[in-house]
């Protein structure tokens, strides 16, 4: 596999947090669990706008959607120069898409990407407690092609982040072939955690054994990040959040929160792409 950062995808609220903390447990090959808010793992986000302002000079708040886009590829290069052309990983819920010359938004240079994505109707609940809005809202949401995440407003700290609906945001991922991607399922870490965790580091080509795997996914498991959540807080919970970040990361969570209507928007709108991916 070519050299290069490791982009790790999701759409929000579909793992990437979770995955990011069994990479960093076993990587770190510790006896003792990563801090979850200091984590050794080489990890950058870049779509903070504060950073772009300290690496490009230029304030993003002057700049229109596309003008920050264009940025983007110089900046994911320059991430993985100063990480010394060692594995950096990158935090990333955009959708994939081109510049109008044809440039990938997110640059050439990624040796490898891990896309993880979970039922649609667990990621309404998820979300909809993550962002403190209601399922009506959420549900909205990721039934529209226009959703992004940050903007150009002055309050919001992040770029703008085209996602797309649920389905475009899947499709976008898995039908681009210029990144080698591994395609994650939520549901299959949750059931396998240790198994699936060995598969993503064989992928990319980490020393994992099987112990290593065991105590990674013993120090990530849901039950210990939420002990530390309620010890430690965690910084990427957000200030309206009507839930822990850890909430509950169940499975099917669904069935008991959305109602038969609600449900069947989400089927109605993503049904193809649900059922091509094994959710009835």
């Amino acid at each position: 596999m070519r050299p290069g950062p490791v982009w790790l995808v999701s759409y929000p609220k579909s793992g990437n947090t979770w995955l990011r903390l069994l990479l960093s447990n076993l990587l770190s090959d510790r006896e003792e669990p990563e801090d979850i808010n200091n984590l050794s793992l080489a990890m950058r986000s870049l779509v903070i706008k504060a950073e772009i302002e300290a690496q490009t000079l230029v304030d993003p708040h002057l700049l229109t959607s596309q003008e920050c886009e264009r940025f983007r590829p110089a900046l994911m290069a320059q991430a993985w120069r100063e990480a010394g052309n060692n594995d950096v990983f990158i935090k990333l819920h955009d959708s994939y898409r081109r510049l109008d010359d044809g440039m990938p938004v997110l640059g050439p240079a990624a040796r490898a990407a891990i896309y993880i994505l979970r039922d649609p109707r667990d990621v309404a609940v998820s979300l909809a407690f993550h962002n403190g809005k209601t399922l009506e809202h959420t549900i909205l949401q990721i039934l529209s092609g226009k959703t992004r995440m940050g903007g150009e407003k002055p309050h919001q700290v992040q770029i703008p982040q085209p996602l797309l609906d649920w389905s475009g945001h899947v499709r976008s991922w898995t039908g681009q072939r210029d990144v080698p991607t591994y395609v994650l399922r939520y549901e299959d870490l949750h059931a396998d955690t240790a198994v699936i965790l060995g598969r993503v580091a064989a992928f990319l080509g980490l020393a994992a054994t099987p112990e290593k795997l065991d105590r990674a996914a013993r120090h990530a498991d849901f039950s210990a990040l939420q002990r530390q959540e309620r010890q430690h807080g965690f910084r990427e919970r957000q200030a309206k959040a009507t839930a822990a970040f850890f909430r509950s990361g169940k499975v099917g969570d669904w069935r008991q929160l959305l109602t038969p209507k609600q449900a069947a928007a989400i089927e109605a709108a993503h049904g193809a792409v649900m059922a091509e991916f094994g959710y009835a």
